[in-house]
């Protein structure tokens, strides 16, 4: 279970002021639950999943995980129970490594680590059997540096590599953004597939309201650093994109300007 409370960050702009990203956010996850979160740019998407993550300190306000009150650990601490998936491709993995050895870093995160052969024969197998499920051929590709690999290639990689230690949470910062329409949907499905299977905590930022509405089973819309909405059930299962337009210019009196959210 992830729990937020009262968290708040600002950031100076200049001239002795600043800007508040994140104001007042109280979000409460049950364990298992997939949200998606959805708003304009500088809603406080990303630093939302920045505070959650450890990259931002928060100027207010407390984050727990699990029971756990991990508010004062850093972002490395949080690694051991966190997995987070980049809007680049190239951000998530090690681009001069091979496959094999990204995984290899990946299954070690959050563990106590010793000189030693990083891919041994019996590592080799597993990531063979676990990249075959994506079927992509990359379990031929083990010894290929990750550079040389496609956008959507490489962001599957990033999600194997985010979930294999099955994480207490998962962040997904517009993992599709950067991919094309067909790729974008297909990494989309192979979010649902692995976080159904082994029933993570999830995180998903998207510009693209049709993804928000078809991945999960719950919905929050971000504006000005605060959550205006927050749908779930079967309140959401008959959403459609049009409606979550309009219930956003209820709630707020105003009407979405932002072409990315209006277009996906």
């Amino acid at each position: 279970m992830l729990v937020l409370k009262q968290l708040t960050k600002t950031f100076p702009v200049g001239g002795g002021s600043v800007k508040t990203a994140v104001s007042d956010v109280n979000l409460t996850i049950p364990t298992g639950q997939f949200v998606t979160v959805i708003g304009s740019n500088g809603a406080g998407k990303s630093t939302l999943l920045n505070l959650i993550s450890g990259r931002h300190w928060p100027d207010y306000g407390s984050i727990e995980l699990n029971g756990v009150d991990i508010t004062a650990w850093g972002e490395h601490r949080r690694a051991a129970y966190i997995g987070r998936v980049f809007q680049d491709p190239l951000q998530g993995t090690a681009g001069s490594m091979t496959v094999e050895e990204n995984l290899s870093i990946a299954e070690c995160r959050g563990r106590r680590r010793s000189l030693g052969r990083g891919v041994t024969r019996a590592r080799r197998e597993r990531y063979k059997a676990l990249l075959a499920q994506l079927e992509l051929g990359l379990e031929h590709r083990l010894k290929t540096p990750v550079a040389e690999l496609s956008g959507g290639q490489r962001q599957s990689l990033s999600l194997i590599m985010a979930t294999m230690t099955r994480p207490s949470l998962l962040l997904l910062d517009e993992h599709t953004a950067a991919l094309d329409p067909k790729t974008a949907l297909q990494v989309l499905a192979l979010t649902r597939r692995v976080v159904s299977e082994y029933g993570l905590t999830t995180l998903m930022v998207t510009h693209n309201l049709e993804h928000a509405l078809l991945m999960g089973d719950r919905t929050i819309m971000m504006h000005e650093g605060q959550i205006v909405l927050d749908v779930a059930g079967a309140e959401r299962a008959g959403m459609t994109v049009s409606d979550l337009l309009e219930r956003f210019t209820r709630t707020r009196g105003e009407r979405i300007v932002d072409e990315r959210l209006l277009l996906g």
